[in-house]
């Protein structure tokens, strides 16, 4: 017997393991006549996925032991040198034995005594002498102007340096002038997600995307109290921004998009100023970088794949740094080339492969009259309006008022929609949803198909991202008020594996809905399996990489597989 035919036999089985359509069917009605919850109806099977091989789902679990032996180093300005290029800051991450954890270490050209008095000199007389906005200029218009006066002072204090030594000062002048000065290394570095700085004589944490390093510290530290406050007052001048001691805080962003969150050192900031920076990414993680970090298995890819190709609507949940708004990123990645998508968004983040794409961000009040806010324009106005631009696809960063209503309402009227929220449990999220300052009658959320709940666990001594699970909404159940659900996907802490809990019960709704068989729906999700794999295999890591081989699969997945079948053998 052929190889063929024995996975045809092996599939067969499978159909007659499973309840027939009929008495599926049967079986859900009384189970909604009933009000009863799905999952409390154990005896209840959906279409059940394929098994993928596990030595392929595992995920390689970093222990202390081998965190010791990470070093990683890579050039940060500039962040792709040529052969002859200088490089003036790179990062170093290494573990350190006296504070027991991994050390992010930025290391910039040494300057000696005499070339630190020099450029102090220079920028006094820099800041003396220039009068320009350098928010306001292009980025090389505004290098060129300043590094032009820099040489201009050079030759007037007849200083004699190396050409070496005199590009190394220069680059110091661009940092601090044009840069935010010793963090600027850092803003240049796309693996960092957040910087954090905690108050002066602490040191500045960055957040980096590989969560298998997580958290960690820096060398860098503001040791002077007045410098930093002046340093926090520069981050809000550059965001367009004032903050003072009568409004010490502020919420704002920078000009390549970043969100700041800053505090100025007042009775309420009691170790000293504050901020924290949330990078803006050009480069977003993508499915193969999520399957890397062990943050989710092809399996449970493939089937949010064909939901999303099927027009599901799908909310990420979770606390915060859990990694919400990239599973968000990665989700949307897999809507067809041809559809329209809109997102919405208070701080840009979300990047798309898709032409066919409408990004809006909203907008705080240009100026302030009384109580009357002019110029503002937020989410819930730019989500109310949305559907006039006649979308198939409604994507909101992150749901926190009243914009939650028409984004359901809108689910509601047959406009799939993906979003996230801050809820670390389904009672939470009900409870999140339901409550003020969101407040959605809870008849709404059956309007809702899946939930993939995110979870930030310390698992073998370090902190990891992993999908916590993912439940399909089947229904309201009336009599508790609830959503009636069902969990398909869960995370197994003792092996470090997405298991299969149980039933696709959306995918059966996707049968009687399109007419496909129950058989071409595992098929669909192993070819994806191994479309997913494939692009680990081979580290498709760009976001457009990702998006050029999902619309190649749409078009011509037939040969896409036999591209990949030929490359296996």
């Amino acid at each position: 017997m052929s190889r063929a035919a024995r996975e045809v036999l092996k599939e067969e089985k499978e159909v007659e393991m499973q309840l027939s359509l009929r008495d599926l069917v049967k079986k859900m009605a009384d189970i909604f006549s009933e009000k009863k919850y799905i999952e409390e109806e154990k005896k209840v099977e959906g279409i059940v996925l394929p098994e993928i091989g596990r030595d392929k789902g595992r995920v390689l679990k970093k222990k202390e032991s081998i965190l010791k032996e990470i070093r990683m180093i890579y050039p940060l300005i500039p962040s792709s040198p040529g052969p002859d290029d200088y490089i003036y800051a790179y990062a170093e991450i290494a573990w350190n034995e006296k504070l027991g954890s991994l050390v992010y270490k930025v290391v910039e050209p040494p300057l000696m005594d005499m070339e630190k008095k020099l450029l102090s000199r220079i920028k006094e007389i820099l800041e003396d002498k220039l009068d320009v906005d350098f928010n306001k200029l292009r980025k090389m218009e505004a290098r060129k102007y300043l590094l032009e006066e820099t040489k201009k002072i050079l030759d007037s204090l007849e200083i004699n340096l190396s050409p070496r030594r005199r590009k190394v000062v220069e680059y110091y002048i661009e940092r601090d002038f044009m840069g935010l000065e010793s963090i600027e290394p850092l803003m240049n570095d796309p693996n960092i997600e957040d910087i954090s700085c905690d108050g002066n004589g602490i040191p500045i944490y960055i957040y980096h995307r590989n969560s298998n390093i997580g958290s960690i510290p820096t060398n860098i530290i503001f040791k002077d109290k007045d410098y930093l406050d002046s340093f926090v007052v520069k981050l809000a001048q550059r965001c367009g921004k004032t903050i003072s001691m009568a409004e010490p805080v502020l919420d704002a962003s920078l000009p390549d998009g970043s969100r700041l969150q800053a505090t100025l050192s007042t009775d309420i900031a009691r170790r000293g100023s504050n901020f924290t920076i949330r990078k803006f990414t050009e480069k977003p993680l993508t499915p193969v970088d999520l399957i890397n970090f062990g943050t989710i298995d092809s399996r449970t890819l493939a089937y949010l794949w064909f939901a999303v190709e099927h027009r599901k609507s799908i909310l990420v949940s979770g606390s915060t740094a859990t990694g919400k708004t990239s599973m968000l990123n990665v989700i949307s990645l897999f809507i067809k080339p041809e559809e329209k998508i809109l997102t919405i968004e208070d701080t840009p983040e979300l990047r798309l492969t898709n032409p066919h794409w409408v990004p809006e961000v909203a907008r705080e009040a240009i100026s302030e009259i009384g109580e009357s806010k002019i110029g503002k324009v937020d989410m819930y106005l730019l989500l109310k309006e949305s559907l006039r631009q006649r979308p198939d696809y409604i994507i909101v960063g992150e749901v926190r008022g009243k914009e939650a209503f028409v984004l359901f309402q809108q689910m509601a009227t047959g406009h799939p929609g993906l979003s996230t929220i801050h809820a670390e449990s389904f009672e939470k999220l009900i409870d999140r949803l339901t409550t003020p300052p969101i407040n959605l009658p809870a008849t709404l959320l059956e309007n809702l198909d899946i939930i993939v709940f995110l979870t930030r666990s310390k698992y073998r001594d370090q902190y990891v991202r992993r999908v916590k699970n993912v439940v399909e909404v089947l229904g309201h159940d009336r009599e508790r008020n609830m959503p009636i659900t069902n969990e398909v996907f869960r995370w197994n802490p003792n092996t470090d594996l997405i298991d299969l809990v149980g039933g696709s019960m959306l995918l059966q709704k996707i049968v009687m809905e399109t007419g496909i068989t129950e058989r071409e729906i595992r098929r669909e999700i192993r070819n994806r399996v191994k479309v997913l794999e494939w692009m680990r295999d081979r580290g498709f890591t760009d976001y457009r990489d990702v998006g050029r081989i999902i619309k190649m699969y749409y078009g011509d997945k037939w040969s896409l597989l036999d591209k990949i079948k030929g490359e296996s053998e």
